[in-house]
């Protein structure tokens, strides 16, 4: 089933949620802006349903939203890119910076800022919502004309949310789409992230340098804050990341080994999220800082209030060999699936 309403407007121009909700009772809805995923209501191991994914109070939060990015669509190019520059068969481009040098999640018109036409699919057995656009280069300054679409679907025999990307596009490109979902398995948001064990099936972490730019080296686990390939109680894990690392939380790419990427499990209530994809690493990113006054169910957003877990390509990739493919040659069509798998450990 599949509700379609008025969110608020952009000017003159209406911005619809849409909520998909399943024989299970689970629901996920979405806006058409920024692709939007807005709300995940799944139940704990009592039956009670609850909210797991960070998403704003109202649409003015999200148009406003330029650092957290709080369950947007990121593209063309999730993560950083360093100086915005990068080669395509020995061409050279720039691309808009908008982080100091950097271009960071598709620079400051990607995905996230866009505007998104839109189509829904009700079957039996499940039911779909398809964002759809075409990116000129002039509007976000990548090379080439891009079609894209973002499918959110779900269906009635289990607790799955399949994420589907497709893009075709005139000219050699840049292709590294994810969805920037921020999780919180505890049914009360001032636990924070209490409660909650992390598990990533990955042997080894991407290096960072300045301004949280991979090196190009690839680290092992073993020994270090982020071994996560057994449970780890997250926020020990974060404050062990602190003392070994001098940082503020995790905001780190992993190298993933399998396509069953990552599990997060809370102990309390039982929900258990399972993220499978086939893209090469998964970014974490604990809510390390917030800039500003920000809202979520009504609660001010401050620090661990969730986590954010993005699989995609290894950021900037492109200008490391052995990072992964995110070229999108000149009319080839590349597909990305993502799979969050809800259940209940009793």
């Amino acid at each position: 089933m599949i509700e379609k309403k008025i969110f608020g407007y952009i000017n003159e121009t209406p911005i619809y949620q849409f909520i998909m909700k399943n024989r299970q009772g689970m629901k996920v809805s979405c806006i058409s802006h920024g692709a939007t995923l807005t709300e995940i209501i799944v139940p704990d191991k009592k039956g009670d349903f609850s909210n797991v994914l960070l998403g704003f109070d109202n649409l003015e939060e999200y148009v406003k939203d330029n650092k957290m990015y709080l369950g947007a669509a990121i593209g063309r190019v999730g993560g950083r890119i360093k100086d915005g520059v990068f080669e395509i068969k020995g061409k050279g481009y720039k691309v808009p910076q908008n982080e100091g040098e950097n271009t960071l999640h598709g620079g400051g018109n990607g995905f996230n800022t866009m505007i998104w036409e839109s189509k829904i699919e009700e079957t039996d057995d499940h039911a779909s919502v398809t964002f759809y656009k075409t990116i000129l280069s002039e509007e976000d300054g990548f090379p080439g004309k891009l079609d894209v679409e973002i499918i959110y679907e779900i269906n009635n025999n289990n607790n799955d949310l399949l994420i589907n990307f497709k893009g075709l596009s005139d000219k050699d490109t840049l292709f590294n789409p994810t969805v920037h979902s921020y999780f919180n398995l505890n049914s009360d948001l001032s636990k924070l992230l209490s409660n909650h064990t992390l598990q990533i099936n990955a042997s080894e972490y991407a290096e960072l340098g300045i301004k949280c730019i991979p090196t190009g080296k690839l680290k092992e686990v073993s020994g270090t804050a982020f071994d996560f390939r057994e449970a780890k109680n997250l926020p020990e894990a974060i404050k062990k990341v602190k003392e070994q690392f001098g940082v503020d939380g995790f905001d780190h790419p992993f190298k993933l080994n399998s396509e069953n990427s990552v599990t997060l499990i809370n102990e309390e209530n039982g929900r258990r999220l399972d993220i499978k994809s086939d893209r090469n690493a998964l970014i974490v990113y604990t809510l390390n800082s917030v800039n500003g006054d920000w809202t979520v169910e009504n609660r001010k957003v401050i620090p661990n209030m969730g986590i954010a877990l993005e699989p995609q390509t290894l950021p900037d990739a492109i200008n490391h060999k052995d990072f992964g493919d995110t070229v999108l040659l000149a009319n080839e069509t590349k597909e990305y699936v993502i799979q969050y798998h809800f259940s209940v450990v009793k």
